[in-house]
């Protein structure tokens, strides 16, 4: 466990062998995230706990909040 990424629903992350994953949502219980809902880049869609999540050893691949920037700035 190298890397510990938050998961932020809409954000793209790479695993160690650069297989994209997306984060479609979070669910929690009060509130606290218990559940990440993952989909890879073919459609496939799983629910990972929170444990799951961090062994997972992601690296953020698309900050979208850098991108709004930047548009926002032309």
């Amino acid at each position: 466990m190298l890397l510990q990424q938050k998961p932020l629903p809409g954000y793209w992350y790479t695993n160690i062998v650069g297989q994209l994953i997306q984060v479609r949502a979070l669910m929690y219980v009060g509130k606290r995230v218990t559940c990440v809902v993952v989909e890879y880049a073919n459609g496939k869609r799983e629910f990972v706990d929170m444990r799951g999540w961090y062994y997972l050893d992601l690296a953020l691949h698309s900050p979208r909040l850098e991108r709004r920037e930047r548009v926002q700035d032309l």
